[in-house]
């Protein structure tokens, strides 16, 4: 009967051992744990892609080139507009001419003077 209540208050080396490991790798586990976010953040701190050289060059370029061909179709929109102007005038003068060369047919043929 003393064996089935028989309690023990002291621990062995094995077990002061075991206890004490299980108390280091919580510390290390909780330690871990807070230090986690610190280091997830630097690391996506470093994780961002740096431009290169080439990668701004190109980049200059392409803006370059847009500019530049805006420049070009405002040029040709311009000057589609000055030939559109000139075609009009020409026009306008060879209708005239038309005009003024009719009527002198017709009276040549009429016999009139003009």
């Amino acid at each position: 009967m003393d064996t089935d209540t028989m309690t023990t208050t002291g621990m062995t080396a094995t077990e002061s051992a075991r206890a004490l490991k299980y108390a280091a790798l919580g510390l290390a586990a909780a330690g871990y744990l807070l230090v986690a976010p610190f280091t997830l953040a630097h690391a996506a701190d470093d994780a961002q892609p740096t431009e290169s050289a080439v990668s701004a060059h190109a980049k200059s370029f392409g803006v370059a080139v847009k500019r530049d061909t805006k420049a070009v179709g405002a040029a040709c929109k311009e000057g589609a507009h000055r030939v559109a102007v000139a075609s009009t005038a020409v026009a306008h003068e060879v209708a005239t001419a038309a005009k003024r060369s009719s009527m002198q047919i017709r009276a040549a043929f009429r016999g009139e003077k003009t």
